[in-house]
């Protein structure tokens, strides 16, 4: 049998491709989504593929080889060493009420990769080492606006980045008790820029463009437990929660206010430099969070549960200002039904999963932005053999829900399939002869 020893390498060559695709992808994505502008901007869905297609109920959750980093207390039950990659296909309609449009926009993004190992047979001990985003920033808006004695002035209000985690974590358990931890590097960036173009016939004002641009990095630590009951012979009762501890992120800002100038063939120009701020040191906090839930199952036919997770994005500073952001809260609640897990026939021996989502976005401009999200996957086996371990899966989740109603200003539909591959082949294993 091969090494287990390339799975190293191929874990971090692939890391390093994964990045390349997430600037490239960043960089020609067409998503566009206004509440982005905000905090560090639009929270990426932070469950694996496999949980997506349950409403995202995570806390409860554990298997032998689906590798679940909501809650790290889950990798003790690791029994296969499991390579899992993910990719998300997200569609957006805006739809705003005063005046009433309609903008539609989708991008095609990697959503993560880890690799998780069992570190002992004997004991349930486990570790992962992972690499995904947490948020994105991505917008691109013009608003126009009438003024009493200036005529008409054109905003563009634009912005790219995000922020992303590389993490390892390790989770022991013993017959009924496991607990586990992810500490890793949060880091990213987040670039504003506004345009101001005066509208006016009489008096040739010179156009403004503001921008914001801002790096930042630090240390984050998340800690889980589970427990698990036994009901019967079969069915399992298991209890789960984590907390994310509060990051302090280390900034570095450069900001500059400039008026311009444009032309068909030469675009903006840069006329003059009003203000340069560079290299501006300060911090940016990131929330704490915390959730908890449960999960009763019957082995190898049936799953679900509920859970409810919140932050305190009140907390939230960006050199040490707020933003319009409030204190948040999500209930979930899922379940999985697999027909016949030694069935012959393909479809019997797929796991079919269902969920709902629903509470108060963190974002709040006036009022509450109310988010709702309904999902169903299913888990589609690739190749089974019990006698060499060699286990691959492609998970699925379909997510179709809003962010917003008519009370609000601006209405989001929201559209995501994702795709999950799951790999534990041969090249796992280590070596039983020399």
């Amino acid at each position: 049998m091969r090494s287990v020893r390339p799975i190293f390498k191929r874990f971090f060559s692939t890391s390093a491709i994964f990045c390349l695709s997430l600037l490239g992808f960043r960089a020609s994505a067409q998503e566009n989504s206004p509440y982005s502008r905000y905090a560090l901007g639009d929270l990426v869905p932070a469950q694996n593929i496999l949980n997506r297609g349950m409403g995202g109920i995570s806390l409860a959750y554990s298997d032998y080889q689906s590798v679940n980093f909501v809650n790290p207390a889950s990798y003790a039950s690791l029994k296969i060493t499991t390579f899992d990659v993910g990719l998300d296909l997200t569609s957006r309609t805006l739809m705003t009420i005063n005046p009433p449009k309609k903008f539609g926009s989708a991008n095609l993004v990697p959503s993560y990769l880890q690799l998780g190992l069992p570190l002992s047979k004997k004991h349930n001990w486990g570790m992962n080492l992972g690499l995904k985003p947490v948020t994105r920033v991505n917008y691109d808006m013009i608003s126009n606006v009438r003024l009493p004695g200036v005529d008409s002035i054109q905003y563009n209000y634009f912005g790219n980045g995000g922020a992303y985690q590389f993490f390892g974590g390790m989770a022991y358990g013993g017959k009924s008790l496991s607990i586990g931890f992810n500490a890793g590097y949060m880091f990213g960036s987040k670039m504003t820029a506004t345009k101001v173009v005066f509208v006016n016939d009489t008096i040739n004002y010179k156009p403004t463009n503001s921008t914001d641009t801002t790096h930042f990095g630090g240390m984050f630590f998340n800690a889980g437990i589970q427990y698990k009951i036994k009901l019967s012979k079969d069915v399992t009762l298991t209890l789960g929660g984590n907390a994310n501890l509060q990051a302090k992120l280390n900034a570095t800002r450069n900001i500059s206010r400039q008026t311009i100038d444009y032309s068909t063939s030469t675009g903006y120009l840069t006329i003059d430099s009003i203000y340069y701020g560079s290299e501006q040191k300060g911090t940016i906090i990131y929330p704490s969070s915390w959730g908890a839930g449960f999960m009763v199952a019957k082995e190898n036919v049936w799953l679900f549960g509920a859970e409810i997770n919140m932050c305190k994005w009140s907390d939230y500073r960006y050199y040490g200002n707020t933003d319009r952001l409030s204190n948040s809260w999500t209930a979930r609640l899922g379940g999985q039904y697999l027909p016949d897990f030694k069935s012959e026939n393909y479809w019997l021996r797929t796991a079919y999963r269902l969920g709902a989502s629903f509470g108060p976005d963190q974002v709040m401009i006036n009022k509450k932005i109310p988010q709702v999200m309904l999902t169903f996957g299913a888990s589609l086996p690739v190749r089974r053999n019990p006698y060499s371990n060699q286990y691959s899966t492609i998970n699925t989740s379909f997510e179709i829900g809003s962010r917003g109603n008519k009370n609000n200003d601006i209405k989001e539909n929201i559209f995501r399939l994702s795709l999950g591959f799951c790999l534990s082949d041969i090249w796992f294993n280590k070596p039983k002869y020399q």
